[in-house]
């Protein structure tokens, strides 16, 4: 069979159990879900299931890989003309997107699988793109107390944005996120 094919296969299955699991846990919570429920709902075989994913956690972070994909993208572009588009854009893009899969996760045990998930991936690309930008000089506070420090600001700006039901844009939170970390930066939005 060509690749090609295959990869339409794979990624179609693939996007069939994601969707499974969103309506599931929308419907009766992550906690309550088995990974019979899910291969129920997708119509695959559990052979199926165990050849993409290891457990329904792993499922829950699969989705995490396109937010990593466009927030390294993002801070590549930022960092290379320091210009749009803001590198934290992404992270605030994606939540928005997936708005309804957080609300329903709040407070239970998948959250704390997709916040786990969430700070190890923002981190991989934070320590592969910015070490780079910041201050060399003597005196300079360690890379990872700067890394740690933006990503958990970063993280808890995102979930205080969800948890009141997202009172600004992306554009706008990413915006402010940059202007509370940069000093001197302008608002692009106008904030």
């Amino acid at each position: 069979m060509p690749a090609a094919a295959t990869d339409r296969r794979v990624r179609r299955t693939r996007e069939l159990l994601r969707r499974a699991l969103v309506e599931l846990i929308l419907e009766k919570g992550y906690d309550r879900i088995t990974v019979q429920d899910i291969i129920d709902r997708a119509d695959v075989g559990r052979s199926t299931f165990y050849a993409h994913y290891t457990d329904k956690d792993d499922l829950l972070l699969s989705g995490l890989e396109e937010l990593a994909a466009t927030f390294e993208e993002h801070m590549e572009r930022h960092f290379a003309s320091r210009a749009e588009p803001n590198p934290v854009l992404a992270a605030f893009q994606h939540a928005d997107r997936q708005r309804d899969l957080y609300k329903a996760l709040a407070g239970k045990r998948g959250a704390e699988v997709m916040r786990a998930g969430l700070r190890r991936r923002i981190r991989e690309v934070m320590m592969r793109r910015m070490p780079e930008f910041l201050p060399h000089r003597d005196g300079a506070v360690p890379v990872e107390v700067t890394m740690e420090f933006l990503l958990s600001s970063l993280l808890g700006l995102l979930v205080w944005w969800l948890d009141n039901d997202v009172p600004y844009t992306a554009e706008e939170m990413a915006d402010m996120y940059m202007r509370l970390i940069v000093p001197g930066v302008k608002a692009v939005h106008g904030i």
